[in-house]
């Protein structure tokens, strides 16, 4: 099958773990739009974020942010998760743990997921959630997501597509975290970062030989069919 549009996630993917964006990664990002094939930017995200990445870095490609949960392509916003358990753990965190519990600066501009910065290990704040039958844990790496269960990179990315008029065997991703296994399942030709963790390269169709926005500059290459040494 042809590729005809790419998904990227963003951090690590197009950045560096300073959260700084590889220039190259941007430069591919551009060649892929000039070519006829739109870049789709997914992400833990806010949606505020993606559009302003979108059109600085000039992607024409839906939205999908907070994990899935929120899809928006030229202002058809489509929001597929409930956020009201999520804020119910938040408080429960914050009563058992305090000032431990770090919220991101973009809470209050999410509808469904709620991010913590990564203060307590893991399985503490686990235990909490798993109190809430509606609810699961993500850990991107970045940060924490409090997230509906219903929800993933892969339910997000097919509303995208489905927005865009194509077909997810038309789709290519590019992704680095446990949060993209879900959408490696649903699209066409997956390829994982160097940095990506075992279990999303053990589903991907191509691992690169580098981490973060040069494997994505990598995995562009091998899909426009330019030489990749």
């Amino acid at each position: 099958m042809e590729v005809k549009v790419l998904a990227t996630n963003v951090d690590g993917t197009l950045t560096d773990p300073e959260y700084k964006l590889s220039l190259e990664a941007i430069k591919y990002v551009r060649i892929l739009e000039e070519k006829g094939l739109p870049v789709i930017l997914v992400s833990g995200n806010t949606l505020c974020t993606l559009k302003t990445l979108q059109r600085y870095i000039g992607c024409s490609g839906a939205l999908v942010a907070e994990n899935g949960a929120v899809v928006e392509y030229k202002g058809k916003l489509k929001i597929l998760g409930n956020g009201m358990e999520a804020r119910k753990a938040l408080e429960k965190l914050k009563e058992k743990f305090g000032s431990l519990i770090v919220e991101s600066w973009t809470n209050p501009y999410r509808y469904v997921d709620i991010a913590l910065q990564r203060t307590l290990e893991k399985d503490k704040i686990l235990d909490v959630v798993l109190g809430f039958s509606g609810l699961k844990l993500l850990d991107s790496g970045f940060a924490y997501h409090l997230l509906d269960k219903n929800v993933d990179k892969g339910k997000g990315l097919k509303v995208a597509v489905q927005l865009m008029g194509f077909r997810l065997e038309e789709v290519a991703v590019v992704g680095d975290s446990e949060t993209d296994i879900e959408m490696f399942k649903v699209a066409g030709l997956k390829f994982a970062p160097a940095n990506s963790p075992q279990n999303l390269k053990n589903i991907a169709n191509h691992v690169t030989s580098k981490n973060g926005g040069e494997g994505f500059v990598e995995a562009t290459k091998i899909i426009l069919g330019e030489k990749t040494g």
